[in-house]
């Protein structure tokens, strides 16, 4: 099987890093791949590249016009993929006009989040046109949470196509993870999220603020980066939270924190619970998304809603109160990120999914 991977850019991200463990894996397991980027490599790129798969970054910045059609399509006929799987809108416009001048299935990685009330978070309004113009032309989609599976629907994905595929941690990436000596002072509680609206850093920030009037031990930290850095920092001023900025070492993080929390208003299954998980850190997060599936609410960790500093505050001081049932609930999301969500299981399954929807097309 020959597998042809498209997408915008290898930045950063969970569904880019979700990616670069995917396609090396399917690589060293012996399937045909390959890594086409439209318009930006990134740090993720480069990792793909290290473990030996072949890959090429167009860099090109419109994706409609005629030379990058024939750009795209010239690299899909000197691979010949059996199978083009696709990311973002413009991967799904582009890998489609791979696919059937290939003779290829078409398969989507749908990663878009979801926000509180169930909707996958909306595109530009010509985006959405053109995501409901190729819909019904995809031959599969994985889903990362069960959640995604309405909305594909209603955006008219075929019904019966939509797999889902939770996103996994491999055993071998946490066994040595070293905790970062960054994170050594008190009760530290790591967010590790983009610096954008949707992802509600300033809940997180005005909810450590809060929590360390009642103990002071509380310290938040934040890997990311983005729009919202300069807005972020003035509120974070003198809270007791540190804007850590972008960070390669986020496992090494994740291992120096005692608990991680996410108060996103949009998620898809966030990487960084998993990984959290996997690193038997207790998690407190936003019910957003594919997050109950990770999170077990007063056993993992915490679910609250969105957008309110309070219950996060709340159970931010339930953790740092009582260390011993942070480390039982840190083990217990260990416990289930092997049984539920391992990098193992999850390549098995796109190696299933992907297998079956090029033996439709054959048959």
């Amino acid at each position: 099987m020959r597998l042809l991977f498209v997408c915008p850019d290898m930045r950063t991200g969970g569904a880019e890093r979700h990616w670069a463990t995917l396609i090396p894996e399917l690589h060293e397991r012996g399937t045909a791949v390959k890594l086409l980027a439209l318009a930006d490599a990134g740090p993720f790129f480069e990792d793909v590249v290290a473990r030996g798969v072949p890959a090429e970054c167009l860099g090109l910045q419109r994706h409609t016009n005629p030379r990058a059609l024939r750009l795209a399509l010239s690299v899909g006929a000197g691979f010949q993929p059996d199978a083009v799987v696709t990311r973002g809108v413009s991967g799904q416009l582009v890998g489609e006009a791979i696919a059937r001048r290939s003779d290829a299935v078409h398969v989507m990685n749908e990663h878009t989040p979801l926000t509180p009330d169930g909707r996958l978070v909306p595109p530009r309004p010509h985006q959405r046109a053109l995501t409901q113009l190729v819909a019904r032309r995809i031959d599969g989609v994985i889903a990362v949470t069960r959640r995604q599976v309405p909305p594909l629907e209603r955006l008219g994905y075929r019904r019966g196509r939509i797999e889902v595929v939770p996103n996994g941690v491999f055993e071998r990436d946490v066994q040595s993870v070293e905790a970062s000596p960054e994170l050594a002072n008190g009760f530290s509680v790591l967010c590790v999220s983009g610096l954008r609206r949707e992802k509600r850093v300033d809940v997180f920030i005005e909810a450590v603020t809060a929590a360390r009037r009642d103990n002071p031990e509380i310290r938040g930290y934040v890997a990311g980066e983005g729009s919202e850095h300069e807005r972020l920092e003035r509120l974070a001023d003198g809270s007791g939270v540190t804007l850590l900025g972008v960070r390669r070492d986020v496992l090494e993080l994740i291992r120096g924190a005692n608990a991680l929390c996410l108060p996103s208003e949009a998620e898809a299954l966030p990487m960084s619970i998993l990984e959290a998980m996997a690193l038997e850190r207790p998690v407190v997060a936003t019910d957003v998304g594919g997050t109950a599936e990770q999170v077990v609410d007063g056993e993992t960790g915490h679910l609250v809603p969105a957008g309110d500093p309070e219950p996060v505050r709340l159970a931010l001081l339930a953790l740092a109160a009582d260390p011993q049932r942070a480390r039982e609930m840190g083990a217990a999301g260990r416990r289930r990120q092997r049984e539920r969500f391992s990098g193992e299981l999850m390549v098995d399954r796109y190696e299933l999914v992907l297998s079956q929807a090029v033996a439709r097309a054959e048959a």
